[in-house]
């Protein structure tokens, strides 16, 4: 059986998240996102496992115009990248997910310093950690 999770399991939840410490990935950030749910797998009325999930926002496959120049480009991605954020705050989600294997694209959205004073940080971060998904 899944329930929701109650405040009775917050500390066995936090006790087997802190042993689990090695495996997990635990984000502790992500336990404040509005959109988070807390679930429990029981088996004869025992907590087996327990999990937290939360909406994230996926951008897919970029189709940039084939004659676009580099600068073009970079304007329209920042346009593009704001505009979802600000999608993502409305909706309450707390992170926007991005799959790309263009080279410098990635140098583009892990850009830290700013070069051009008008142009934001993106704020993206590469995951260390292979991400899966499910097609439902």
């Amino acid at each position: 059986m899944i329930r929701a999770a109650t405040e009775n399991d917050a500390y066995t939840y936090a006790e087997w998240l802190n042993k689990a410490s090695d495996i997990n990935l635990v984000d502790r950030k992500v336990y404040d996102y509005p959109t988070i749910q807390h679930l429990v797998v029981e088996r004869g009325g025992e907590p087996q496992l327990m999990n937290s999930v939360h909406a994230v926002l996926v951008m897919e496959a970029l189709a940039p115009r084939p004659d676009i120049t580099p600068m073009q480009e970079a304007r329209a991605l920042d346009e593009l990248f704001e505009k979802v954020k600000d999608m993502a705050r409305a909706a309450g989600i707390k992170e926007v997910m991005f799959g790309c294997k263009d080279e410098r694209l990635e140098k583009f959205l892990l850009e830290k310093e700013k070069k051009n004073k008008n142009r934001k940080k993106k704020g993206f971060e590469r995951l260390k950690f292979p991400v899966f998904r499910v097609k439902l």
